[in-house]
């Protein structure tokens, strides 16, 4: 965030024809706009696509088999009561209490003997889920910008009371581009196809029998959780590979491996490497701009010069191989590459300039807009000339922004490439038609020049406003003026026309001469 400053400077120059005035100086330091994801062929964001979707099913269910039948029972039993002739009904320990019924009447009595549990049958409550099919992931990058910017600025505010009302000054602005970073993203593509298997299941069983009770049995988690086995995928991890099954498939063509031309009595004439390019560049500032620079090779062309000098010969090269069991072991004593690589090549700017929205909590005049004002808007460095319309304090609020122009350059290189390397060697095992690279050994020597051949006019090239930076309001500043007396206004008026006098004067003598 920008640091705000405040302090008391020497007078200077703020008035015109009014000599100097004591003014304050006020510092907006590390102004810091930054804008992400923009595009760097056109205005706007950049263009991109971002797919991770799933093809498949996934379930969690919980079926159960079986049911049972009874449950938890109360048993009673039933009797017969007679009545005393009397038709009193005793009841407690010795008759404590009763009540009367109609006289050698019977009815019947119930008690309850408690609960017994009927339960009967076998349930087996199952639990499964799972999830099976394939992830499909596409993600493209049309080419990016992301930028920092880094201002301070200042101004300059005349003390209190040191200008009048509607006396015209100047806040005498001035800024500068104190740091940034310019980075690019290259256009990107990456694709990947993947196979997704899991199961999970658990069961439970429950079986009951009438006044036996019931017993409970388990079988845990029972599968296996989700399993990712990739299929297929290009250029995953921005290295360009073509992966079947996760490795690398020799059969396959692959960029960034060389393709070898075979020589006819053996041995190889050359190679041709495909590259998939990531040009991203990476830059700062440079005087009042930002620059910044990439480049990443797409073709590269060699000839294997050893091998050009002794296929007339009917050698194979420089190069050996040989098998000793299952070991196979191919060597060069000495190989030499030379030719062209092309390559991209882009060259980013971006220049910024400081504007500034100025709010003012009291109408003020502005030089070259009719009537007061509130608010002005514009380039920092073009602040124009204001004058207070009150007497006591103007609160001036400032929101920063800033605006800028990006280029895009984008051409083609040549460079040419002289390689030797000396005594080198890569080991194998084969076996059952198999072959798994054990490494390289080497080179025991090796000396390796690139040099610049030349550059192509540019293939595209634009300019263009780069959006997405945010604005900065910063503290408020105070501007006090007084109020002019009457006897002042009279003297500078008299002033004014005896100036205008004297300067008719002068014409006027001019012309005679």
């Amino acid at each position: 965030m920008f640091k705000f400053k405040f302090k008391s400077i020497a007078c200077m120059l703020l008035i015109s024809g009014a000599g100097t005035v004591c003014a304050n100086v006020v510092s907006y330091n590390n102004l810091d706009f930054s804008s992400t994801g923009q595009s760097m062929w056109s205005p706007g964001s950049a263009q991109g696509l971002n797919i991770d979707r799933f093809i498949g099913t996934t379930w969690n269910t919980s079926p159960h088999l079986g049911g049972f039948t009874g449950g938890i029972e109360t048993v009673t039993a039933s009797y017969p009561h007679p009545h005393l002739p009397s038709g009193w009904e005793c009841h407690g320990v010795l008759c404590s209490s009763g009540h009367f019924h109609n006289p050698g009447s019977i009815h019947t009595h119930t008690k309850n003997l408690g609960t017994i549990d009927t339960t009967t049958g076998a349930r087996v409550d199952v639990s499964t889920s799972g999830k099976v099919g394939f992830q499909f992931g596409l993600h493209a990058d049309s080419g990016s910008v992301n930028t920092d910017v880094k201002f301070d600025a200042n101004l300059f505010v005349p003390d209190a009371f040191a200008i009048t009302t509607k006396q015209f000054f100047n806040l005498n602005p001035n800024s500068s581009l104190v740091g940034g970073q310019l980075s690019t993203n290259f256009p990107e593509l990456s694709a990947s196809l993947d196979a997704i298997v899991g199961v999970r299941a658990s069961a439970t069983g429950k079986a009951c029998a009438a006044l036996l009770g019931c017993k409970t049995a388990s079988t845990g988690e029972l599968g296996f959780p989700d399993q990712t086995i990739p299929l297929v995928s290009f250029n995953d991890g921005g290295n360009g590979q073509i992966k079947v099954l996760g490795a690398l498939d020799p059969t396959l063509f692959q960029f960034d491996s060389e393709i070898s031309i075979p020589g006819p009595s053996g041995g190889s004439l050359g190679g041709v490497t495909v590259h998939v390019p990531d040009a991203d560049a990476l830059g700062g500032v440079v005087g009042d701009k930002l620059l910044a620079s990439g480049s990443d090779d797409l073709i590269k062309l060699t000839a294997d010069l050893d091998g050009l000098a002794l296929a007339p010969l009917g050698l194979p090269g420089g190069g050996v191989s040989f098998d000793a069991g299952i070991l196979s072991v191919s060597a060069d004593l000495i190989d030499i590459d030379m030719g062209p690589i092309l390559k991209i090549v882009q060259n980013f700017e971006f220049k910024p300039t400081l504007f500034v929205d100025l709010v003012f909590d009291n109408p003020v005049l502005i030089a070259g807009m009719i009537g007061p004002q509130t608010a002005w808007s514009g380039l920092w460095s073009a602040l124009p000339d204001i004058a207070a319309m009150t007497g006591g304090n103007t609160r001036v609020t400032p929101t920063f922004s800033i605006q800028g122009l990006f280029k895009n350059e984008t051409l083609l290189g040549i460079d040419g490439i002289f390689q030797l390397d000396i005594l080198k060697a890569a080991f194998a095992l084969e076996a059952f038609g198999l072959s798994f690279d054990l490494g390289e050994l080497g080179p025991l020597f090796q000396i390796l020049q690139r040099t610049n051949l030349f550059n192509t006019p540019p293939l595209f090239s634009n300019t263009l406003a780069l959006n997405g930076f945010q604005s900065i309001t910063g503290d408020a500043f105070i501007i006090t003026a007084s109020v002019p007396e009457p006897g002042t206004i009279v003297l500078m008026l008299a002033g004014l026309i005896l100036l205008n006098l004297r300067l008719k004067l002068r014409y006027k003598g001019a012309c005679r001469q």
